[in-house]
Parts: C-alpha cells; sequence; structure tokens
C-alpha cells in the first residue's frame, strides 16, 4: 500500500444510510486502510457501501467498496478505473511534495563534477559583452546549454509548476521537458496541464513517456499521441528500472524494450531522447540504443535527485522503505557517465543530467563532452516558490556559465 500524507478527510455511506467519517491513510489498486474518527465503530463485512475521498478543497471522488473489516475496505471491481486514474494522480502529488520538502538527492551530493578542474586564465583579453553561451541542440539555437527536465506529472499543481517553467525557459530560450505524461494519455482530462505551448508557442518543448508506456501493444500509437498533445519538438524516453522495481505499484518486465525504442526512432517524426533518471546511462546499454536508431542522450547520472528514494518515502511498507534508503546512492556519477559516453560515442548528442546545480558545474559537463547540462530539482523548487524565481535562478546560473567561461578561456 502506498501511504497517504496528509491523510485525506474520507464520508463512508453505509447500506441501511448511515454515514461515518474518517480519514484516508493508504491505498493500493484493491483496497485502503481507514481510520475511523469514531474508535468504537463496529462494522460488519457487508455494511459499507461506498466511500467518498475528499474535501473543498480537494476534489471529491467516490468508490464502491466489495467488502470491509477493521478499517480495510475491499474495493467493487467495477471502481477499478477511477481507483488507477486516483493513484496516478496521488503518486504524481506525492513525488512533487516529497521532492519539495524532504532531502532527495545523494546523500553526499557526490557527480564526479567535483573533481573535475577546468583551465584557469588569470588574464583573459576579451570582454564580458563578449562571452557567448549559444548552443546549437538537436537543429535548434539556444541562448544557453541548459535543459529544464521533466519532473512534474499530471496533478493540478504541475499546472502552474509547467507554466512557470516554460516562462522562464522561453524568457532564456532554452529548451524544456515535461515529466511523464502517462496519466494525460489514459484521462485526456489531465492534458491540459501539460500544454504550455498554447501560452508560450515558441517554447522548445520534449515530451514524455516511461519504458512501462512501451510494453502496450499500441505504444507507438502512444508515442505519437503523446507528442501532437502537446505539440512537442521532440520526445523523451525515461529509462526509469530502479525507481520501477522499489514502486510498489511499478513495472517488472522490461524484455523487448530496446527494439520498441528503436520502432519509435524509425515511427516519430521527431528527434527522440533517451534518458535515465538518477541511476545513470552505461555505455554497453547506449551501444545498444545507437544500434537501433537513437542519437540523443540524457546520462541521468547519479548525484542528484534519487527517485529510488522518493519511491521509498511513499511506502508505509519499511521494507520498500528500507530498500529506498539502500539504492538512495546507486547508479553512475553524472561527469563519469558524461565521459563514458562521450567516448563510446562521438557523434551522439549528450546531456548532463544528475546533480547539476549551477553554471560551473554546466561548464565541466561542457568540458568533458555533454552538449547541453539538464537541470530539475532547483527550478522545479524555484517555480513552487513563486512566479518569477525559476527566471531568477536560471539567468543567475547563466552569468555563473559566462563567469566560468571567461576564467577559464573555454
Amino acid at each position: 500500500m502506498i501511504q497517504v500524507s496528509p491523510h485525506l478527510p474520507l464520508t463512508a455511506l453505509a447500506r441501511d444510510g448511515q454515514t461515518y467519517q474518517g480519514e484516508l491513510i493508504a491505498i493500493s489498486e484493491v483496497s485502503a486502510r481507514v481510520e475511523w474518527y469514531k474508535k468504537d465503530l463496529s462494522l460488519k463485512p457487508t455494511d459499507i457501501q461506498s466511500i467518498l475521498i475528499g474535501s473543498d478543497s480537494n476534489p471529491s471522488i467516490v468508490f464502491k467498496i466489495e467488502s470491509s473489516m477493521d478499517g480495510l475496505l475491499s474495493f467493487d471491481k467495477d471502481s477499478q478505473p477511477e481507483i488507477r486514474d486516483f493513484l496516478h494522480g496521488l503518486r504524481k502529488s506525492q513525488h512533487l511534495d516529497i521532492c519539495a520538502n524532504h532531502d532527495v538527492e545523494h546523500s553526499s551530493r557526490r557527480n564526479g563534477f567535483e573533481d573535475v578542474e577546468l583551465p584557469v586564465l588569470a588574464l583573459p583579453e576579451t570582454a564580458w559583452a563578449d562571452i557567448d553561451t549559444s548552443v546549437s541542440f538537436l537543429g535548434r539555437i539556444f541562448s544557453a546549454p541548459i535543459l529544464i527536465t521533466g519532473m512534474t506529472g499530471g496533478v493540478a499543481q504541475g499546472t502552474i509548476i509547467n507554466e512557470r517553467l516554460a516562462e522562464a525557459a522561453t524568457a532564456h530560450n532554452i529548451p524544456m521537458g515535461v515529466g511523464s505524461q502517462r496519466m494525460a494519455l489514459e484521462n485526456e482530462a489531465h492534458a491540459d496541464i501539460f500544454r504550455v505551448k498554447r501560452k508560450y508557442p515558441k517554447l522548445f518543448l520534449i515530451g514524455n513517456i516511461g519504458i512501462g508506456q512501451l510494453r502496450s501493444k499500441d505504444y507507438l500509437d502512444f508515442c505519437q499521441r503523446a507528442v501532437d498533445m502537446i505539440s512537442a519538438d521532440a520526445l523523451a524516453i525515461h529509462v526509469n528500472v530502479l525507481q520501477e522495481l522499489i514502486q510498489i505499484e511499478g513495472d517488472r518486465d522490461f524484455r523487448g524494450i530496446i527494439d520498441k525504442i528503436g520502432h519509435v526512432t524509425t515511427k516519430i517524426n521527431l528527434p527522440v531522447i533517451v534518458k535515465e533518471v538518477g541511476v545513470g546511462l552505461d555505455v554497453s546499454t547506449a551501444k545498444r540504443l545507437a544500434e537501433v536508431g537513437v542519437s540523443c542522450f540524457d546520462v541521468g547520472g547519479s548525484g542528484g535527485t534519487s527517485w529510488a528514494l522518493i519511491e521509498g518515502l511513499r511506502s508505509i511498507d519499511p521494507i520498500i522503505r528500507r530498500r529506498g534508503e539502500v539504492f538512495r546512492n546507486w547508479g553512475i556519477p553524472t561527469a563519469k557517465a558524461v565521459r563514458d559516453l562521450r567516448q563510446a560515442l562521438p557523434k551522439s548528442s549528450i546531456i548532463a543530467t544528475g546533480g547539476v546545480r549551477d553554471g560551473l558545474t554546466v561548464l565541466k559537463a561542457l568540458h568533458l563532452g555533454a552538449n547541453m547540462a539538464g537541470i530539475g530539482l532547483p527550478l522545479m523548487r524555484a517555480a513552487i516558490e513563486g512566479a518569477d524565481q525559476s527566471s531568477k535562478l536560471l539567468g543567475a546560473i547563466i552569468e555563473e556559465i559566462k563567469i566560468a567561461k571567461m576564467c577559464s578561456g573555454l
């Protein structure tokens, strides 16, 4: 079961017409754990007919109940589609809350760049105005080698965050990725969360689906719909095996995924990016992906946000919480992943994501062979803080890139 924190208010409707108040404390696709406000409440297994979850500030949803016992409610099979949709939204809301309010990064923050030294030029005979941070990437010229990586998925708060990030990306002329579009692809009602190009049409926007969605027989249609939904300029396919294995509702079968990614590259008339999400992309996997047509990789290295830890924090099961902590620092440091992939695939485009937090690190990533540096968590947190905070942070990072370029001669 997934813990619900904060607990959600709940009203249960009994078959005799009575109602009972309580809180939803945990939920899965088949059952929910409830804490009743009335402590001495005695109910028979068939007394509860349905439950309504939510309050005035949280949209209500009704699930039919098959049976109940000591605060454990088993859902009726007719409610399964609504439950899955609710769980998708709950998962994304929890991801945002945990990322915003908890320490979710590599415990040492080491991503390998701390060992990278840039050349030092004591007296550069140039002017600040002549320092150029522009780059060419995926057929377009951007003003800085920064990509806002996708983190926010299908929740209401995601609309505000995505719009603020899109505004910042447009203002600084850099590309932006959205979080997983799975929820919106399964329920069109959530699509507007991602449609930021309606307001910022010049934005270079990258769609996002997971390898789990490639297991569907309709995966090509799934990918095309993701692109069409947001008028995407590129499509990212995120690789998150460790996260899936720790996530209680995650996928466990990844057979045939590489060949399917190859099919996507031939059918989608846009650049396809394969991105890891914090474990790092190894050379062997990258080479196999290159053989099926992938030419752009986001290394998603270790050192930044740990999705293993985040999934552990979501669970009420102490074993799963332990797993999240055990694998918190698992993976290839970002700097090593960039260096290794550049050596193995000299003609590929490489994005350095994973613990990149400042302009100096961005330039170090480019020095190792990256074409762009991806930044996610700090910009997402800035977007939560205020309307213009992401843009201010981006401006500061770009200034740091210029300082590093001037003082290194790069």
